[in-house]
């Protein structure tokens, strides 16, 4: 049985920065992740939207052991139908390492890759094109 707290309450908040602050913690202290200026970063966080960022697919993987450990040590699940995975492919193409990957475990079930998603009202693609995004902005419009 799953238990959830009351959307729009105080509980939540507490709640949320009770669990998922250790979590974000454990994270954002390690040394893997994507450069942005001489920056790591490896985790986004919005409420209870996260999205992990690593260079490679062995980072990736040992983001999620870490994020698998943090939560088994407050008694926190995951959702993994809700869970994907995207690769970005770099804009030369002959830097192109790999085309197919393994599959990311967490919590034991494999997680499925997606071409695009929607994350924070945004529609995300591998591609790092924004036209379905806009496409459905302009249809929002109408």
């Amino acid at each position: 049985m799953f238990n959830g707290v009351r959307q729009g309450g105080l509980l939540p908040l507490y709640l949320f920065r009770f669990y998922i602050s250790n979590l974000i913690d454990r994270i954002t202290k390690l040394n893997i992740g994507c450069y942005y200026s001489s920056c790591i970063i490896n985790l986004l966080a919005y409420a209870d939207d996260i999205v992990l960022l690593a260079p490679s697919w062995c980072g990736l993987q040992y983001l999620l052991n870490v994020i698998e450990i943090s939560a088994n040590d407050t008694s926190m699940s995951f959702n993994t139908k809700k869970t994907v995975c995207m690769v970005f492919n770099p804009i030369n193409r002959r830097q192109l390492v790999c085309s197919t990957f393994p599959a990311f475990k967490l919590a034991g079930c494999n997680l499925t890759f997606a071409a695009q998603f929607k994350y924070l009202g945004h529609i995300i693609d591998n591609e790092l094109k924004d036209d379905s995004d806009i496409k459905r902005e302009i249809k929002n419009l109408f």
